[in-house]
C-alpha cells in the first residue's frame, strides 16, 4: 500500500530494486512486529493448563488486535505523511503535534481528506482478526500444539522460542540491532522509507532527546576547519536599515517560475526576483515549518532527530536576527496568520528576542479565518503592513504565510480565478502569491518601505512530482531572494547556501559589528565556505556545488554528483574517494560544533 499509494516517488527505479527493497524490509517487519507484540508473546510463557482456558484466549485476542491495529494505523498514516516529511514518522511527529491546537487542526482535516485510508485501515483489522480466529483448533478447543509437551520437549520448545524471538527482537544475529540507519545498507533516497515501516522508526526513536559528544578534531583545528564565531572585519558604519524577511509556506522552487523555467505559478515573484539579488541553489535545512523557522531566525540547523523547538535544547540561550539587532535598537516582530501556540512558535520567538508576537489573537477578526489553521493571507498581510507603519525606529519583521499549508484552502471568491495545476497545492500557491502581490503594493506607498531590506524564502517544501525534486537534494530545494527597494537590480549567484545563511547574510548587509555565533556563513562572502547541511532518517547530507554527500555516523556514506543524476541513484563515493573524504572531514566538523555546543548550551556569545 506505502508503494502503491506513493508510486511516484518510486518511478525512477528499478523493478529489480523495488522487489530488493521489499525483501529487505521483512528484516525491519519481523523486528517491528515482534517488539510491538511483546505483551502478546510473554503471556503465551504461561504453563499451557492456563493457555487453553477461554479467558485466555479471549484476552489474548484482544490484545493482539488492539497492538496490531494500533501498528497498522501508524503505517496507514504514513501512506499520506511521507508526501510531506520525506521519511518515515518518528517520535518527533508525536510531540510537535501536542503544541498548540495543532492536533486538532490537523486530524479531522487529513480525515475528511483522506478518508479512503481509514477504509484500507478497517480492512485490513478486520482481516487480522478474521485470520487469528481461523487457527486451528483441535476437538477439546485447545489450540493445536498447545498442549502439554513431554517434559524433556517443553524446555527445549521454550528455550527455542526464546532464541528466536531474541533474534527477531535484535533483528538478526548480528553485534548490534538493527536501526533506522541500518535500511541504508539495502537501499537509499525514497527507497529507505520503502524499507522501514513507522512502528519500527517510532520505536527507535523513543527516548531519544540527546545528542552524542563528539570529538573528532581538536578544538583549535576545528575553529579552523569550520568556525562559527563570526567576527567582522568590516570598516563600514552599521547601517540602521530596516528588515523583513518573508517567510513562504511550502514554495518549494518546483512551483516557482524563476527556477523552474518560467512555468510555475508565483506570477508576482518571479516579477520581484528579476529585481533582487536571486539565489538558486538554495536549501531548506528541513522539511517541517518547525525545523525551518528556527533555522532562518537564529541560524540553527535542524541536526537531530527531534525539532530544536521541541527539544530539551529548547531553554538554550541563542543567537538570532532579533538578539544582535536589538543591541543597535531594534524593535522586533514575528507575524503569523496561525492560531496562537500553533508548533510552539511563540515560546520560539520569546526565546529568540522578539518583542512582539502577532498572531491570530492579536488579528481579532476570524471573518478571515480558514476555518484549520488561522487567517487567510492576503488580509493577514494586509494587516502586516499596516502594523509595521506604526514603527518610530528600525525594525525586524518577520512574517510567515499559512495560506499554503495542507489543506490548501483559497477564500471562495478566488476559487474560479486562480490556476488549480497538476497537484492541490498549486492553487494555494497561486493564492499566497498573489497576497504576496498586495503586500508590497500596500508596503511600497509606506514611509518605512524604501528603507527596508526584504527577505524572501520558503520554511519547507511540500508536494512534488518530479524526478529531481522528489530525490534527497531535490526535496529541500527553495527560493532564496533579497530585494532592496532603494536600489532594485537583479543579479544571480549559484553559490550553494541554505536558511542558516540567512543572518550572518543580513548581518553583513548591514555591517555589522560585533562578533555572534552562526552555523552557517555569508552568502555573498567569497571567502567563505558554502555549504548546505540537512538530516533524515538518522543520516547527514552534505551540499556543495553539484556534490551531495550522504553519511550516517558512523558508517556507509554515498557520494552523488548531480548532472546526470538527477534521482540520485549512482553512488560515485568509489569513482572520487578524496572528494568523499573532503566533504566527510568537513561534514564531522559541522557536527562537531553543533552537539557539543549544543550540548553545552554555547550557542550564544552572551
Amino acid at each position: 500500500l506505502f508503494f502503491l499509494f506513493n508510486i511516484s516517488y518510486f518511478s525512477s527505479y528499478s523493478t529489480l530494486s523495488i522487489l530488493s527493497v521489499f525483501i529487505a524490509g521483512l528484516r525491519f517487519d519481523i523486528t517491528a512486529i515482534i517488539i510491538s507484540n511483546v505483551p502478546f508473546i510473554a503471556l503465551h510463557f504461561l504453563p499451557a493448563a492456563v493457555l487453553n482456558r477461554k479467558i485466555f484466549r479471549n484476552t489474548a485476542f484482544i490484545l493482539f488486535i488492539i497492538i496490531n491495529s494500533v501498528a497498522v494505523l501508524l503505517n496507514c498514516i504514513d501512506l499520506i505523511l511521507f508526501r510531506f516529511a520525506g521519511k518515515r514518522a518518528t517520535m518527533d511527529v508525536v510531540r510537535i503535534m501536542s503544541y498548540g491546537e495543532d492536533f486538532k487542526n490537523t486530524v479531522p482535516v487529513m480525515i475528511r481528506d483522506f478518508w479512503y485510508v481509514l477504509i484500507f485501515l478497517a480492512f485490513l483489522c478486520l482481516g487480522m482478526a478474521w485470520a487469528y480466529r481461523k487457527l486451528p483448533v483441535n476437538r477439546k478447543g485447545n489450540y493445536i500444539g498447545s498442549r502439554f509437551s513431554p517434559w524433556l520437549l517443553t524446555p527445549a520448545r521454550y528455550l527455542i522460542f526464546s532464541i528466536l524471538i531474541v533474534i527477531g527482537f535484535r533483528g538478526g544475529i548480528q553485534f548490534k540491532p538493527v536501526n533506522i540507519l541500518t535500511a541504508q545498507q539495502y537501499g537509499s533516497g525514497n527507497l529507505t522509507a520503502l524499507i522501514l515501516n513507522t512502528p519500527f522508526t517510532l520505536i527507535k526513536t523513543w527516548g531519544k532527546s540527546s545528542l552524542p559528544e563528539v570529538h573528532y578534531y581538536p578544538e583549535d583545528v576545528l575553529e579552523k576547519m569550520y568556525p562559527v564565531i563570526h567576527i567582522p572585519k568590516d570598516t563600514v558604519p552599521f547601517a540602521h536599515r530596516n528588515v523583513m524577511v518573508l517567510i513562504l509556506e511550502s514554495f518549494g522552487s518546483e512551483y516557482t517560475g524563476f527556477l523552474n523555467g518560467g512555468k510555475g505559478y508565483t506570477p508576482f515573484l518571479d516579477s520581484l526576483a528579476s529585481q533582487s539579488l536571486v539565489f538558486t541553489d538554495a536549501f531548506a535545512n528541513g522539511k517541517r515549518s518547525i525545523e525551518g523557522i528556527p533555522a532562518i531566525i537564529a541560524g540553527i540547523p535542524a541536526l537531530m532527530t527531534e525539532p530544536f523547538i521541541t527539544s530539551g535544547y529548547s531553554g538554550n540561550k541563542i543567537t538570532s536576527l532579533a538578539s544582535l539587532l536589538k543591541t543597535k535598537g531594534y524593535h522586533c516582530s514575528f507575524f503569523h496568520g496561525g492560531t496562537n501556540g500553533t508548533m510552539g512558535f511563540d515560546n520560539f520567538t520569546r526565546l529568540a528576542g522578539f518583542d512582539r508576537y502577532f498572531g491570530r489573537t492579536e488579528f481579532k477578526d476570524d471573518r478571515y479565518f480558514d476555518g484549520t489553521w488561522g487567517i487567510y493571507d492576503e488580509p493577514f498581510l494586509q494587516r502586516v503592513a499596516m502594523e509595521l507603519g506604526h514603527e518610530h525606529g528600525p525594525f525586524l519583521a518577520v512574517a510567515f504565510t499559512l495560506s499554503s499549508h495542507h489543506p490548501y484552502l483559497v477564500p471562495e471568491a478566488y476559487r474560479t480565478q486562480l490556476p488549480s495545476g497538476s497537484l492541490p497545492i498549486h492553487k494555494s500557491i497561486a493564492y499566497a502569491d498573489l497576497s504576496l502581490k498586495a503586500f508590497f503594493i500596500r508596503a511600497s506607498k509606506q514611509a518605512w518601505f524604501r528603507n527596508t531590506l526584504f527577505v524572501l524564502t520558503a520554511d519547507h517544501t511540500a508536494l512534488s512530482e518530479k524526478t529531481y525534486y522528489q530525490s534527497r537534494r531535490g526535496m529541500y530545494s527553495i527560493p532564496l531572494i533579497i530585494f532592496d527597494p532603494a536600489a532594485p537590480h537583479h543579479q544571480t549567484y549559484t553559490t550553494t547556501t541554505g536558511q542558516i545563511d540567512i543572518l550572518p547574510t543580513l548581518m553583513g548587509l548591514l555591517h555589522y559589528d560585533k562578533p555572534y555565533i552562526a552555523f552557517g556563513s555569508n552568502v555573498l562572502d567569497r571567502k567563505a565556505k558554502h555549504f548546505a547541511v540537512n538530516y533524515l532518517n538518522e543520516t547527514y547530507q552534505l551540499t556543495e556545488g553539484t556534490y551531495s554527500y550522504i553519511y550516517d555516523d558512523p558508517g556507509t556514506s554515498a557520494l552523488y554528483n548531480l548532472p546526470g543524476d538527477s534521482a540520485m541513484q549512482h553512488n560515485i563515493i568509489t569513482e572520487k574517494p578524496d572528494k568523499g573524504r573532503e566533504m566527510q572531514f568537513f561534514l564531522r566538523a559541522i557536527i562537531q560544533q553543533f552537539n557539543n555546543r549544543m550540548n553545552k548550551n554555547k550557542l550564544s556569545l552572551e
